[in-house]
This record gives structure tokens, sequence and C-alpha cells, in this order.
């Protein structure tokens, strides 16, 4: 009998290490599940950019049927979010007007206000339409911070050789928005500017269909941040030969702000102004700029709107969609 117990024994002792390594690879696959899921899980979002609408301006008489018809093939493209990126239309009447438009897309909308909506004097008015000037959403864990680059500027003239300056109330605001934007990084947003405005006809019915689209992204914080702003900061030569001062975000602001957007990760940007499209790398950042749905300029190659996939990995591939029409 004692010989059979140190049997059974030896046999026991035999089986340990392989039931110690079965053990052990269920706690490790265990343990690499739970990262997975507490993990922000950040999909492929495509996004869909419309620029310089310009309804209302008297040298872009088919603004809105090209609005219509580029709302049509967005919806086509089932895009996660569209982005409007300024120069929405003339005064607050086509703001409406566009406003009617844009409500029969089938995707959340997030405004940038372009020089044509906020000058050097008037950016309560935008806001009494739109809602907050600058702001953040997240859309499918990617974050997107709105910034109004009016407030960096006054490009209320457009020959001028040097911008004019702002006025004292805008340059407090531009202020404001500056210390905003230093704070974005902190994961909480103190002003509560991180509001935005949707698409349906009534205002209340925007804002409980946008809200709930945030509240769905508001719990995965990734780390890709993406900007949006209506006027570049970099001039490319190969798409806006004008050198006017006009046509991108000068000194003081220029420096400022891009050392805001790299403490803040952005690795890419999303404009519009030139009315052309094209893609080019200044400084760090990734300029995607949007074509114009209304008006060719000399430098223009065609009407359309932009398409933006971006990766996990936080790459943005853009693709131009012409609308086939060249007024």
């Amino acid at each position: 009998m004692y010989i059979s117990m140190r049997c059974e024994n030896r046999r026991l002792l035999a089986h340990r290490p392989v039931a110690f390594a079965r053990n052990l690879c269920l706690i490790v696959a265990m343990f690499a599940l739970i990262l997975a899921f507490k993990s922000p899980a950040i999909a492929q979002v495509t996004i869909a950019q419309i620029s310089d609408t310009h309804l209302g301006e008297v040298h872009s008489p088919h603004a809105a049927e090209n609005l219509r018809q580029t709302v049509e093939m967005v919806n086509a493209r089932h895009p996660d979010a569209v982005i409007i990126s300024g120069d929405i239309g003339e005064n607050p009447q086509e703001w409406q007007r566009a406003r009617q438009i844009l409500k029969r897309l089938n995707a959340p909308i997030y405004y940038a206000p372009g020089n044509h909506d906020v000058h050097s004097n008037d950016v309560q008015q935008y806001r009494s339409v739109f809602g907050p000037d600058y702001y953040r959403f997240q859309v499918k864990g990617v974050t997107f911070v709105v910034i109004d680059s009016q407030l960096l500027g006054n490009y209320d003239k457009f020959g001028l050789q040097s911008l004019e300056p702002m006025p004292s109330e805008t340059e407090t605001e531009g202020e404001r928005m500056l210390a905003w934007l230093s704070r974005q990084g902190s994961g909480h947003d103190a002003d509560d500017q991180n509001r935005h405005h949707g698409n349906g006809e009534k205002e209340s019915e925007g804002r409980e269909r946008d809200n709930a689209h945030q509240s769905d992204d508001s719990n995965h914080g990734g780390n890709i941040v993406i900007g949006i702003q209506h006027i570049p900061v970099f001039r490319a030569e190969n798409l806006i030969p004008d050198p006017k001062p006009y046509w991108v975000i000068t000194e003081p602001y220029r420096s400022r702000e891009m050392e805001m957007l790299h403490k803040l990760g952005v690795k890419h940007m999303l404009v519009g102004h030139w009315h052309v499209g094209g893609v080019f790398e200044h400084d760090g950042i990734t300029w995607h700029v949007a074509p114009s749905t209304s008006r060719l300029l000399p430098w223009s190659g065609q009407l359309g709107f932009a398409m933006h996939t971006i990766s996990p990995n936080g790459d943005v591939k853009t693709e131009f969609v012409s609308l086939g029409t060249e007024q």
C-alpha cells in the first residue's frame, strides 16, 4: 500500500506542471480579453466634407441647385458624419435656405464658420443660428476639433496686402477661443463648447439627434485628433498661387495655433476657402482642402466635395468627388 501511495503522488506531481501551464494560459487569455474590451476600439470612419456653398452670392447663381445635388451624392456614399467647412451663405436668410437643403442628409452635420459667415464684428449673429462656432465632437472614437478661423484675423476685405486689425471685442473672442483650444488636451471641456447642431428642420429636433450621436461616442476617448477650420494656416503654391494674406492665417495667430495643434497631436486638418481640392503637407500636418460646390476660381479644377476615410491608426485618405458641372 505504501508503494501504491508513492506511485500516485509521483503521478500527481508529474501532472502539476501541465495543469499550471494550462491555468497560466487561461489567465493570460482572460487578461488580454479584458484589455481588449477596455481599450477604445477605433473603427474606420468616413467623413464627407462640403465647403464654400455660398448660397446667395451673385457669382454663384446655381449654388442652391448644386447643394441639392451634393446632398444626393453624399447620401449615396453613406458617411458617418458630414462637415460643412464654412462660407455657407451670404446672410441669415441664405443660411436658413442652406439648412433646409442640408436637412436631407442622412448623417449628422457639424458646421464650421467661414469668412462669409463670420466677419470681424458679427460672430454673435452666426452663433444665434448655428450655435457654437468652435467646439469638439467625436465620431466612432475619433475626436474632431472645430476652430473659428475668423477669430484669428480680419478677413473682411479681399484685396489688401496686409490684414487690418480686428476690433477689440473680436480680438477678445479670439483669445478666449485660443484659451479653450489650449485646454482640449486635458480630456474635458470646461467651457461647455462641445455642443453641435444637427440637420433637423426644427432646432430642438436637430439637437436631440446630434446629442444622441455625441453620447454614443463620448466614452470612446481615442487619441486620434483631427482639426477643422475654414481658412488654412499655410499656403500650398500648387493650389493657391495668389499671395494675398486673405487666403491664410497670418502671424501672430499662425504660430500660436500651430503650437496648440501640435500639442493636441493633430496630424490632419480639414479646411476649405480656396475653392480647389487638394492635399499638401506643411509643418508636420497634412492639410486636406475641400473644393467649392458653388463657384470656380481661376485656379479651381472642378466643383465638388471631399470624402475622407480615416483608418484605425489615424491616417486620412481623401477622395475628391466632382459634381460634373462648371457652374
